[in-house]
C-alpha cells in the first residue's frame, strides 16, 4: 500500500525519524473520540476515528509514542481495521533505528484494545 500526504505525494517510510510527522487534525473532518490512555506521568494518547473511516490521534510530544502511533494507524489501514497486538509488534520491527521497549509495548497493548473496543 501506498501512503500519500495530504498534497497526494508518496510518502516512503522507512526510518524512525520519518514517523515524526505528527497527523493535523482538518477542521472539515468529524471525529470521535475513541478513548484515552495515560501510558506514564508524562505521557499520554487519545485515539479518534475520523468520518473518512481513519485513525487520528493527539498526544503528549514524546517521539517513541509519536513513532508508535503513526505505525499503527498506517498499520490500521493496511490491515482494513482488523489490527492484532503480534502485527502491530512486527510492523514497528520494520522501522530502522527504532527499538521496542516497554513504552511501546504498552502503547500498542492500549492502541489495540481502544480500536477494538472504540
Amino acid at each position: 500500500m501506498e501512503l500519500k500526504d495530504e498534497c497526494g505525494c508518496i510518502v516512503n517510510r522507512k526510518y524512525a525519524s520519518d514517523f515524526l510527522t505528527k497527523r493535523m487534525f482538518l477542521a472539515k473532518k468529524k471525529y470521535d473520540k475513541i478513548c484515552y490512555f495515560r501510558i506514564d506521568n508524562n505521557r499520554w494518547f487519545s485515539l479518534y476515528k475520523g468520518s473518512d473511516g481513519k485513525i487520528y490521534y493527539e498526544s503528549s510530544e514524546c517521539p517513541i509514542v509519536v513513532i508508535t502511533l503513526e505505525a499503527l494507524c498506517e498499520l490500521y489501514l493496511e490491515k482494513n481495521g482488523i489490527i492484532e497486538k503480534d502485527d502491530a509488534i512486527k510492523k514497528l520491527r520494520e522501522i530502522k533505528g527504532f527499538t521496542i521497549n516497554e513504552i511501546v509495548t504498552k502503547v500498542v497493548e492500549n492502541f489495540v484494545s481502544g480500536v477494538k473496543n472504540g
